[in-house]
């Protein structure tokens, strides 16, 4: 089977990796998924971008990849929100660009690139180091995307 197409990161000038991290701190997460899986969890880093102006995350996926999915509210009285993701060394790489500019989201980006120092494609088995990392690193992010005061 053919290897997929590698897919580079724009060179976007500093002025526009401020927009992008601009956009990631308000409307945007950076989050760690598990899945329970035997014999250990799967993790994956992730990140997203949510708008109710579909023109938000089709620039995400125009310069980054990933793809752009509408959730519909049900009512007449929200807008259809449209949600642009990228997953694994992806999310990384754009983190990556985004992190000298961020400054609400800094600390999740932070852990997000620990977390992706972890990541080897076609990798199957951890080390136990590596694993117990990930789990800190997890736990770590729920707590820094708690809702509520902190």
């Amino acid at each position: 089977m053919p290897e997929p197409e590698e897919r580079k990161l724009p060179q976007l000038e500093p002025g526009y990796r401020g927009y992008v991290a601009g956009v990631i701190d308000c409307d945007g997460a950076i989050w760690i998924s598990r899945e329970n899986r035997k014999p250990h969890p799967h993790f994956t880093l992730r990140t997203a971008v949510s708008n109710t102006r579909k023109g938000l995350p089709d620039f995400f996926v125009e310069h980054f990849g990933g793809s752009c999915r509408t959730y519909s509210k049900g009512s007449d009285k929200w807008r259809d929100e449209y949600r642009w993701n990228v997953a694994s060394l992806r999310a990384a790489e754009v983190i990556s660009l985004a992190l000298p500019y961020l400054v609400i989201k800094r600390r999740q980006a932070i852990l997000a690139l620990e977390f992706a120092s972890t990541i080897v494609p076609g990798q199957k088995r951890l080390p136990d180091s590596w694993r117990a990392m990930r789990e800190r690193i997890y736990h770590q992010m729920i707590e820094l995307n708690k809702r509520g005061p902190q």
